[in-house]
């Protein structure tokens, strides 16, 4: 990288940001202050892994999960990937996938790597990268892990032993043990994609694993056909997509028309910053005395300032559905939620959440949504930056917190090592 591109693009991370991510008014940040901090940074950077690090270090000082940096191919290929996959449960890390010949580590909680204990790691880790307390998205930590380890000669500490690996070349085939079912028996109600069931007590069952194309909402309609006494709606894995094709289900069970967050955004007209700019330089006293002389209003005067300082925001309520629209059904209800809900499937929680439509068990959502604006870098890097902040309707904050279940439950793992889904039948037992 010559030090132009540098210069570059941190100014273009720096500039998006500025021009686009909605939380500036809530974080304990200079963002400009930080620009100049990282300036020199990037410029002493002495090889193209610190170079990269230090763009992701960056954009994470935004705090949200939205906002990231992905380094180039390249660099992940030259460093290398792990032999196995991990997931979350009740502050702890567990191998979900490993590469063949590690199968009796699967499920095995994660201890230490290399004689250093997993929190300090993380810890390291997560500065460049959005995280709730110890949660990251694991697709994120798994892809930053290998930066800090060695090529070879590894060493996992879990509670089943030491894992010794190195890191692969290319992301290898990983195992995973079966999914875990409930202990109800079921039938499969055809579908062309989505895994629905119908459990006894004809109780039915939608796994929703992204929205990321149109249609399931046509295969939920077809299933609803069954007429079942209870509907159980599981994101637990869903990584999001296209809000609009997650309302298109929740219409199936929400009537008329309805709302799950409050939105913002720092959409800006062009002429407004400019009208804006002729309040900079003025003293209280003298925008005081032009209101006076009726021209302007102190709405006018308090807007132009805060797009002067930077915090002017458009505010606005997210609506879906219509008057007059009759909900399919209006039954009882379950949302089965973990760490591993997101963005989409977030806003799909929050339309049940604020309508009260459902109730929800599982663990916290990921706390991140926000439609990133995508940016490439010259480098090989690629960023999001979000553009829209969400609450839920009443004002909860869930970014950076997640969106909380009714009823808490993190995974069961003796009854994961026996392949029983102990959530799903605590759901199963609502009805």
């Amino acid at each position: 990288m010559t030090t132009t591109g540098r210069i570059y693009d941190l100014s273009l991370l720096w500039k998006h940001a500025v021009a686009i991510f909605p939380y500036f008014d809530r974080r304990p940040l200079d963002w400009d202050a930080a620009y100049r901090d990282y300036l020199p940074k990037v410029l002493s950077a002495g090889d193209a892994k610190t170079f990269h690090l230090l763009l992701a270090e960056f954009l994470s000082l935004l705090g949200d999960g939205h906002t990231d940096y992905s380094l180039p191919a390249s660099l992940l290929e030259q460093t290398g990937f792990l032999p196995f996959s991990l997931f979350y449960a009740g502050g702890s890390y567990y191998i979900r996938k490993i590469a063949s010949g590690g199968e009796p580590f699967l499920l095995a909680r994660v201890e230490a790597v290399n004689d250093q204990p997993l929190e300090a790691l993380l810890n390291e880790v997560f500065r460049y990268c959005y995280h709730v307390g110890p949660y990251a998205y694991p697709s994120r930590l798994e892809t930053l892990l290998p930066l800090f380890l060695n090529p070879a000669g590894n060493i996992l500490a879990t509670s089943k032993g030491p894992y010794p690996f190195d890191l692969t070349p290319a992301r290898p085939p990983l195992t995973e043990l079966p999914s875990p079912s409930a202990s109800r028996p079921f039938r499969p109600v055809a579908s062309e994609k989505l895994d629905i069931r119908l459990y006894e007590g004809n109780i039915l069952y939608v796994r929703l694993d992204d929205f990321q194309t149109g249609g399931a909402a046509a295969e939920v309609r077809e299933a609803l056909k069954t007429s079942p006494s209870g509907v159980i709606l599981d994101l637990r894995e869903n990584i999001g997509g296209m809000t609009k094709y997650g309302a298109d289900i929740a219409e199936l069970f929400l009537s008329g028309q309805f709302h799950a967050c409050q939105k913002r955004t720092r959409l800006l007209v062009g002429v407004e910053a400019a009208s804006a700019t002729q309040f900079a330089r003025m003293s209280e006293a003298r925008i005081t005395q032009l209101i006076a002389d009726g021209l302007c209003d102190r709405e006018e005067a308090g807007q132009a300032q805060k797009i002067n300082a930077g915090t002017y925001y458009r505010e606005y309520t997210d609506t879906f559905g219509a008057p007059g629209h009759r909900a399919l059904f209006d039954g009882p209800c379950v949302l089965l939620t973990s760490r591993n809900t997101i963005s989409a499937a977030e806003d799909f929680t929050a339309m049940f959440r604020t309508n009260r439509r459902a109730a929800l068990l599982g663990a916290p959502t990921c706390g991140t949504t926000g439609t990133p604006f995508l940016v490439r870098l010259t480098c090989g890097g690629r960023a999001r930056i979000c553009s829209v902040g969400c609450r839920l309707l009443d004002g909860t904050e869930f970014t950076g917190t997640g969106i909380q279940p009714d009823i808490l439950l993190e995974p069961d793992l003796p009854a994961l090592e026996q392949g029983r889904d102990a959530i799903l039948d605590a759901a199963l037992g609502r009805f």
